[in-house]
């Protein structure tokens, strides 16, 4: 999916993604973790074709009707109802019309929508607008969904929800890539680890093995600590002397 891509803004002095590489196969679900600032959005970004790497390639087995896209900024028409808003988002992958009012119906009920189907987006709250642009972009269960921070904002109940939709639909094979700061209940969720760190890819690993250093925690983020600790400590360590003649 990803290879060896790199990206530097014209303003930093350092590179927002550095040789990042991975791939993902048919029924995935894999965390991407990682710091503010770690590159998660840019990575996610140019996954999502939103921008260019400076260098490397992504490509994307999915063409763009089978592809959810749900970034962190909420992306919504203020005028028009929660309906017409997936609806909406739905018809624009797809294309067409045809069926999309029953698959809006269907995934507002799964995220908790199901009364406010027509209320206007202006009048929401800030959890249900969160709602909204996530039910845009898993609607009708694309093959390849890519969620940036989905859960912020949202109850507990919402973020069991949405967790619960992800892993069913990567059962009937679809591809899921989530960043998430509900690290702890993620964990039973998700099939992989990727971690990153100053744009480096610190770790491509199955969530059993990300947390086995951690033991009896089931907590994604305390197996990132830990591997963070360590790659701190190492690059830390002196570099070996050569010895001359």
């Amino acid at each position: 999916m990803a290879d060896a891509v790199s990206k530097t803004y014209a303003a930093a002095s350092t590179r927002a993604l550095s040789d990042v590489s991975f791939r993902i196969g048919e029924g995935e679900v894999v965390a991407l973790l990682g710091h503010n600032g770690a590159g998660k959005s840019t990575l996610f970004e140019i996954v999502c074709a939103l921008q260019r790497a400076d260098s490397g390639t992504v490509k994307r087995s999915v063409g763009p009707a089978e592809f959810g896209w749900c970034p962190q900024r909420e992306i919504v028409d203020w005028s028009l109802t929660v309906r017409q808003n997936v609806e909406m988002g739905l018809a624009f992958r797809r294309g067409t019309l045809r069926g999309v009012r029953a698959l809006a119906e269907e995934v507002c009920e799964v995220v908790g929508l199901e009364r406010f189907l027509d209320r206007q987006a202006e009048t929401l709250s800030g959890g249900e607008l969160r709602r909204c642009q996530i039910a845009r972009a898993i609607a009708g269960r694309p093959r390849l969904m890519v969620l940036d921070e989905p859960t912020t904002g949202l109850d507990p109940d919402a973020v069991a929800q949405v967790f619960d939709f992800l892993r069913d639909s990567a059962g009937q094979g679809s591809t899921v890539l989530v960043s998430t700061h509900d690290t702890s209940r993620f964990a039973e969720h998700c099939t992989r680890v990727l971690a990153l760190s100053a744009g480096r890819l610190l770790a491509d690993q199955p969530v059993e093995a990300f947390l086995a250093p951690v033991g009896a925690s089931n907590d994604l983020w305390d197996g990132y600590r830990h591997l963070t600790r360590q790659h701190s400590t190492m690059s830390e360590l002196p570099s070996p002397e050569v010895a001359h003649p």
